[in-house]
């Protein structure tokens, strides 16, 4: 009896223990109305180490401590407030009151400024002493030092101020991309197969962002990016097809109905591949991807296009094991058992090569592709495939290079009627403003950074596109009566963006002061369109069209004389294409 009653005072006591643990641990070490909500969060978080067995115990004790006094709260109510603030507005005031009363207004601010800061520095060394006498484990003490700092010397406000002011201009800066149809960002893409060993992904349709880009909507953009030592499964296509080389070197392989053709690509490397060519791929290097931008013409339904792979086991598939039994085994002339083991492949195989669209593949599996292998040079020299850099610039000066492939001129691109090109910029260099007459191109950026500034009407809006019949009409008339108002359109530019520029619309590239730009692009053509008609018109430059204007039509277009124009637009006798900022700040 005497023993009962032992046990049940023990377990009375201990659960008077806990509850009291408990209640320290919300409220500890006095009143909720204590000055010192900082201290009594450290003074808490001891309590735990003190009083409480086991980690788990401990964790769920210091959880409830931060709850009730969490670091970021009680940085937020207990943070003196912020004396540089306080001093700008004390000098605002200062700038309100009578001249001769200002220069004394302005020390007492700069007085009380500096008292202030030396108050801080004394709150710092005496938080860090408390750190030191007060924790006694190292990474305790560490994050207490690491908490005073951010308290009194880090100037939160500031930083605070700075994020809020970054989170406003990206917030502007993604609102108006967001509003921007032109402007396709790295995002944009979605991918179909993504996999350890690389990534194909493919660009949305050009007409989801607006009705204007209906007549490319035909064409599809992906991105094929294969790691080092990867090869691509052998596929085909339903479309035509050119691949252009933008980063790494490999091997691309494809085979017609008549022959097999294999090139070593590099950057700039162009490659034509008929639609329902079966290719494959090898990145050669060991080190860089291989970055191939490809561009699709499908032949089935317009701006829809599918692979199809022989040989796969889960994702992709072979398309052959779509056949039944009684198709595959006369076909071949071949057992079930041997059709099991080529479609499925031995397990052990299979986990070793992977199950993807990239398979890793041994440096000598590599050069072994490579080894019958022709390299790309000039127009001429290959049937399907050149390289762009190879060829003359089309435009160059020291601060630039434009490389261009038109159907009329490289037959490798006369089936498709696209024309291909390259844009090197040099940092702090401009691509004067200029317009295609017939073509609208899709710049891909490569490298570097930069942004571009192009010319539009006002358009309608994208819901438009969708409405009925007589809000269309609405839409329509408005558009007429705003012709012949036009607003700029600005894009920063980053490795992979994608923008594209309307026939006719004015656009001028420029690369950023620091990194030179690096772009490609393909010329894209309504079917109704011949490609080999398609002017590339300058609005500036040594060359530019309003130098061949009529004096009678300068002074009436104007409105001032027909001097003060050619002044203006042959200013720039030496320089054509290609302009440094450098150069205008200097002169300014």
């Amino acid at each position: 009896m005497v023993r009962n009653k032992s046990a049940c005072v023990v377990l009375l006591f201990s659960l008077f223990l806990s509850f009291g643990l408990l209640c320290s641990a919300k409220d500890f070490p006095g009143r909720r109305g204590d000055d010192d909500p900082p201290k009594r969060y450290e003074d808490c978080r001891r309590r735990c180490e003190w009083d409480t067995r086991g980690q788990k115990e401990q964790q769920q004790c210091e959880e409830s401590c931060k709850s009730q006094y969490g670091e970021k709260d009680q940085q937020q109510r207990h943070r003196p407030e912020d004396p540089q603030r306080r001093y700008e507005e004390c000098q605002q005031e200062c700038r309100q009151q009578e001249e001769r009363q200002r220069p004394q207004c302005q020390q007492r601010c700069l007085k009380r400024f500096e008292q202030e800061q030396q108050q801080s520095q004394r709150q710092f060394q005496e938080c860090q002493q408390h750190c030191h006498q007060q924790e006694q484990r190292p990474e305790r003490k560490q994050q207490c030092v690491r908490e005073c700092r951010e308290r009194y010397q880090e100037n939160p406000w500031r930083r605070e101020r700075e994020e809020e002011a970054e989170e406003e201009e990206t917030e502007e800066g993604e609102q108006e991309q967001s509003h921007n149809p032109f402007h396709f960002h790295r995002r944009s893409f979605q991918s179909r197969f993504r996999e350890e060993h690389g990534n194909f992904r493919v660009l949305q349709r050009f007409a989801s962002r607006h009705p204007i880009l209906r007549g490319i909507n035909e064409f599809r953009l992906s991105i094929l990016e294969a790691n080092p030592n990867t090869f691509v499964l052998p596929h085909h296509c339903d479309a035509e097809k050119i691949y252009l080389v933008t980063n790494g070197r490999g091997t691309l392989t494809f085979l017609t109905h008549e022959n097999k053709e294999s090139y070593n690509v590099v950057p700039g490397v162009v490659v034509r591949v008929p639609a329902g060519s079966t290719v494959y791929l090898a990145n050669q290097d060991n080190k860089e991807k291989l970055i191939i931008a490809v561009l699709h013409r499908p032949v089935n339904n317009p701006g829809q296009f599918e692979e199809f792979f022989p040989a796969g086991s889960q994702r992709p598939q072979s398309y052959l094991r779509a056949f039944s039994r009684e198709i595959l085994e006369p076909a071949f002339n071949t057992r079930s058992e041997q059709l099991d083991e080529l479609f499925g492949g031995r397990q052990s195989h299979r986990r070793q090569q992977g199950q993807g669209m990239f398979r890793k593949a041994s440096q000598e599996q590599i050069r072994a592709l490579s080894q019958e292998a022709t390299s790309p040079r000039e127009k001429s020299g290959e049937r399907f495939a050149f390289n762009l850099l190879y060829q003359t610039p089309r435009y160059s000066n020291q601060n630039g290079r434009f490389y261009e492939a038109c159907p009329r001129e490289f037959r490798q691109l006369r089936d498709i009627n696209v024309t291909v090109s390259a844009l090197q910029l040099n940092q702090g260099s401009i691509f004067v403003p200029h317009y295609n007459s017939k073509a609208t191109f899709v710049v891909l950026v490569n490298e570097g950074n930069g942004y571009v500034e192009m010319v539009s009407p006002h358009l309608p809006r994208q819901s438009s596109y969708e409405e009925e019949e007589e809000e269309q009409q609405e839409q329509e008339q408005e558009e007429e009566r705003r012709s012949g108002q036009y607003r700029k359109i600005r894009s920063q530019l980053s490795r992979g963006d994608i923008f594209v520029v309307p026939a006719n619309f004015p656009v001028t590239f420029v690369a950023s002061q620091n990194q030179n730009l690096r772009m490609t692009g393909f010329g894209l053509y309504n079917q109704n369109i011949n490609p080999d008609h398609n002017q590339r018109i300058f609005v500036a430059g040594k060359i530019n069209h309003v130098r061949q204007w009529d004096s009678q039509a300068k002074e009436l277009a104007f409105g001032v004389s027909s001097r003060l124009v050619d002044e203006i637009f042959n200013n720039n006798p030496q320089e054509s294409y290609f302009v440094s900022r450098q150069r205008q700040r200097a002169s300014e």
